[in-house]
């Protein structure tokens, strides 16, 4: 699979590198922004779900790669813009593109005589972006015309991303960012689990669902062709983010890219955690509910925090909920007649879900 996840990583960076759309962005520190995440890597595993799914319905998989790119791009400033949310310096370990922009004003512009400041330019202008990327994820998405896509096959991506995607997905970010300020007693399992979905599984749900609608020219989402691939991305979806969680209490930080515990430390709420809480007698809830919000965490106060977590069998919970949902997906993948994007498909199910970073 990872031979043939290069290749798609091949065709998306050329596109994107070679695609016209930034080129008259103003000023040039903005389309360089503009262009710097989509243009940076990243393991494109929704351009790659996007391509596959069209081979698994028989389609031209050359038909769905500026859908593809579109996902990706789309992606990317989904990423901008909640890196300035969680005020993180870094990204794929390089600066975040509010944290390049804010050492562009630095060292290029002057502050002495105003109120604003190089950190707030630097937001400012990575919403701008974040804003323009979103633009230019739609364009991508048009321009599948040229690549033989029926224009009424286009609209109707076109409004699904729109309502699907836009509306649900930033739905799921305004609950991620909320949460932390509601009442532990009160969140369910059900509304995070929600709140997963929409920011997660909506987007892999649209990229399994682009490639389906353009292999099979059918714009009815209910067709069961198009919806089983995209309840597959869903359940995907989720299952990454119940993986991700983990990673966050048990991983290797080096490896996944972030500190260990920092879920806990910024009081997200994870069924991982919120199971924990739930489960544990009042004298370990107490100690586990004193590390939220603690600013880091020494190798021993790490270890007891995992040590809380598994005695209250959370760990275990979220092992049996993810397979639920391998086998959910499995199920569904398993509708279509074998072929070389199904193998592919199968394979980058578990490397989203089994990965240690």
């Amino acid at each position: 699979m990872i031979e043939e996840l290069n290749k798609v990583k091949d065709t998306i960076d050329t596109i994107l590198v070679n695609d016209d759309y930034p080129s008259t962005i103003k000023p040039e520190h903005l389309q360089n922004a503009v262009r710097a995440f989509p243009c940076m890597g990243g393991k494109r595993l929704r351009p790659a779900l996007a391509i596959w799914s069209c081979g698994l319905l028989g389609g031209d998989v050359k038909e769905a790669e500026y859908a593809a790119a579109a996902v990706e791009v789309y992606h990317n400033w989904t990423l901008v813009h909640d890196d300035i949310i969680d005020n993180d310096d870094t990204r794929r370990g390089k600066p975040t593109t509010h944290i390049i922009l804010q050492e562009y004003a630095k060292e290029n512009l002057n502050f002495d005589n105003t109120s604003n400041s190089p950190e707030k330019f630097g937001r400012d202008f990575a919403i701008l972006a974040g804003d323009i990327q979103q633009g230019w994820a739609m364009d991508l998405l048009l321009k599948s015309i040229e690549k033989g896509v029926s224009p009424a096959v286009v609209v109707a991506l076109s409004r699904r991303l729109q309502r699907l995607v836009n509306r649900d997905l930033i739905s799921g970010e305004a609950l991620d960012v909320e949460f932390p300020h509601r009442n532990w007693e009160k969140l369910q399992h059900s509304d995070i689990e929600e709140m997963l979905y929409l920011k997660t599984g909506i987007l892999l749900q649209f990229s399994a669902e682009a490639g389906a609608v353009i292999a099979t020219g059918e714009t009815d989402f209910d067709d069961e062709r198009i919806s089983n691939i995209g309840e597959f991305a869903a359940s995907a979806g989720i299952a990454f983010q119940f993986r991700d969680d983990w990673l966050g209490i048990f991983g290797d930080s080096d490896k996944f890219g972030k500190p260990v515990c920092s879920d806990i430390s910024e009081g997200k709420p994870t069924v991982l955690l919120a199971t924990a809480l739930e489960n544990l007698n009042e004298n370990n809830r107490s100690k586990l509910l004193s590390f939220i919000g603690q600013y880091n965490y020494s190798k021993s106060e790490i270890e007891i925090i995992q040590n809380l977590i598994r005695l209250s069998g959370a760990e275990k919970v979220i092992e049996e909920k993810t397979e639920a949902l391998l086998s959910k997906a499995r199920i569904l993948l398993d509708k279509y007649k074998d072929n070389k994007y199904k193998k592919l498909i199968a394979s980058w199910l578990d490397f989203l879900v089994l990965r240690e970073a």
